[in-house]
């Protein structure tokens, strides 16, 4: 599936870059040269910007040892770059991986997550994130999240652009920015479907290495009991979260004060997991989401569980 979306996605551009070039002259490449420009530049820029958006700061050598122990074990049986550690003080319970390469990466775990899961769910967590390095879905999604952007600056160079009163190709340039239009829409959804599917890979390297129990434990915790913090959420930042923050808290608000305990027993998981297999408007939101729905994560691990 994940080969299938990448193959659709540069399909969509490479018939959006040959429309241009037949109906239009070479200048329209002029703009996908801005967009790519564009893109390297957040590529550049955009770990600065997230350290800044996020109040983290830096877990210094010997803070949580527990953690940088378990982070370590993990990269070293998978051949992984030792990611650098940093805290964000939220008390959204969540973590998140980004930089510019793998061996550049930063995994980041929030405050709520320390407080609010046991070790070894926070373990499972850390594994998940360690997984989209090791699968270097930071350059991955950077990349195909270029296609939609490309899209929507050709189409706007085409839509646009001032035309000559001489120049007859004008109308059919106009035609093919409507198509770039809609083909940014397309690639834009392609690039969300990628994403689920992606954390379903990471999901399975968590469970991998460490138990398929934990991280659905963790997932079940994180959306559907404690996702309670009134902060605001980091809406810029969502992708990266091991859980959609903006979904999850959404979720949590309808068992917020059924489990005001911040526990699950199997018979409550079942109730939440059934209210979002059953909810139309979620499995219809899922479409514009970054992460899967999590009855389906949970549902996935413990079909591994089964294994």
């Amino acid at each position: 599936m994940m080969n299938l979306t990448l193959v659709l996605l540069f399909g969509f551009l490479l018939g959006v870059l040959t429309a241009v070039g037949y109906y239009y002259d070479i200048s329209g490449y002029f703009m996908v040269g801005i967009a790519v420009f564009i893109i390297f530049i957040q590529w550049l820029a955009g770990p600065s910007i997230i350290r800044w958006t996020t109040n983290m700061r830096p877990i210094e050598k010997g803070e949580f040892g527990w953690l940088q122990k378990d982070i370590a074990d993990i990269c070293k049986k998978t051949k992984t770059p030792v990611p650098q550690l940093a805290l964000v003080r939220s008390g959204q319970p969540n973590a998140f991986v980004f930089g510019r390469t793998p061996s550049s990466a930063t995994l980041a775990v929030t405050e709520g997550l320390i407080n609010s899961l046991n070790k070894d769910e926070v373990r499972a967590v850390v594994a998940h994130e360690i997984g989209h390095i090791k699968h270097k879905d930071m350059v991955i999604m950077t990349v195909v999240s270029a296609v939609p952007v490309i899209a929507y600056y050709v189409a706007r160079f085409l839509v646009f652009a001032p035309k000559s009163s001489n120049d007859k190709r004008g109308g059919a340039a106009i035609l093919v920015g409507i198509a770039a239009f809609l083909v940014y829409f397309v690639t834009n959804l392609l690039v969300l479907a990628l994403s689920r599917l992606r954390e379903y890979y990471s999901d399975r390297f968590s469970g991998e290495n460490t138990n398929p129990t934990l991280l659905a434990s963790a997932l079940a915790k994180i959306t559907y009991g404690l996702g309670m913090s009134k902060e605001k959420e980091n809406v810029a930042v969502r992708s990266f979260y091991i859980a959609d923050p903006v979904t999850a808290a959404a979720e949590t608000s309808k068992f917020s004060s059924e489990y005001s305990d911040f526990q699950l027993t199997d018979k409550e998981l079942a109730s939440a997991m059934e209210w979002e297999r059953s909810n139309v408007f979620a499995r219809i939101s899922e479409i514009f989401a970054t992460h899967p729905l999590t009855f389906k994560r949970i549902a996935a691990l413990k079909q591994m569980e089964k294994k």
